[in-house]
């Protein structure tokens, strides 16, 4: 079935199929465009083959990749490809622009957070809130999140032994990356999760878990090099709390 826009049109971009009109993508809530195959003749713009692709990726140090995985994102319109037919047996082959690499890079990123194909569509093409979906994501796994209540209640008495044991609990539930996870989660990140949190719809029993998996963000975000800073964690689960009781007053 095709997808519709929000006044159930049909969508143009439907099928994001590059060789007919432009598709467009969204990489940190910028907009960009994978221009139809008309445009790439007319610019002289350099194709190459899934092989050569592939290698591009390989020098790009952007790891476990496959002929067989692109074709079948492509397939998936996850990574649209120019389809164009040549030779005598006029075969369909497969090709890419530059522009595919950077498309490639976030969806490598976000599959590192576990999200799913359609989550990573949702990200990419449509420009929903990667953290509104991310935590989303994270609502479900309540079993997990309950087993863990407890560290909310003696957060003060916790040393930093228990604290680092905790932390690679959290890091093998939520998937994280270190690297990644540094760089994006600051007081930017975590007031932008709180202004998406307060202007969602959550049940209380959504809410309540999705409050949980922010203080043990903080947690983690808060622990580094087998230390622990209390000041900083503080700071961050009182914002949490505040914004909690912001939200739920009546």
């Amino acid at each position: 079935m095709a997808r519709r826009d929000e006044n159930n049109n049909i969508d143009r971009n439907a099928r994001r199929d590059i060789n007919a009109f432009d598709v467009h993508y969204f990489i940190k809530n910028k907009k960009y465009a994978l221009p139809e195959y008309s445009f790439i003749l007319r610019s002289k713009k350099r194709l190459m083959s899934i092989g050569e692709f592939l290698n591009l990726l390989e020098e790009n140090n952007i790891k476990n990749m496959s002929i067989n995985l692109l074709r079948e994102w492509d397939n998936k319109e996850l990574l649209p490809a120019y389809r164009v037919t040549r030779g005598a047996i006029r075969t369909e082959s497969r090709y890419y622009i530059m522009e595919h690499l950077d498309i490639v890079r976030e969806i490598v990123k976000l599959k590192a957070y576990g999200l799913e194909i359609r989550e990573i569509e949702k990200i990419i093409f449509e420009n929903k809130s990667f953290e509104i979906l991310f935590l989303s994501k994270l609502i479900k796994n309540k079993e997990a999140f309950t087993k863990m209540k407890y560290i909310v209640k003696n957060i003060k008495h916790i040393e930093d032994e228990l604290v680092g044991s905790i932390c690679n609990e959290v890091k093998n539930i939520f998937n994280i990356n270190d690297d990644d996870f540094k760089e994006t989660f600051n007081d930017k990140y975590l007031n932008s999760i709180l202004n998406d949190y307060k202007n969602s719809d959550l049940n209380p029993d959504e809410s309540s878990v999705l409050l949980l998996s922010l203080i043990l963000l903080s947690l983690y975000n808060s622990y580094d090099n087998n230390f622990f800073d209390r000041k900083k964690f503080s700071k961050q689960f009182y914002s949490i709390i505040s914004e909690n009781k912001t939200n739920t007053s009546p």
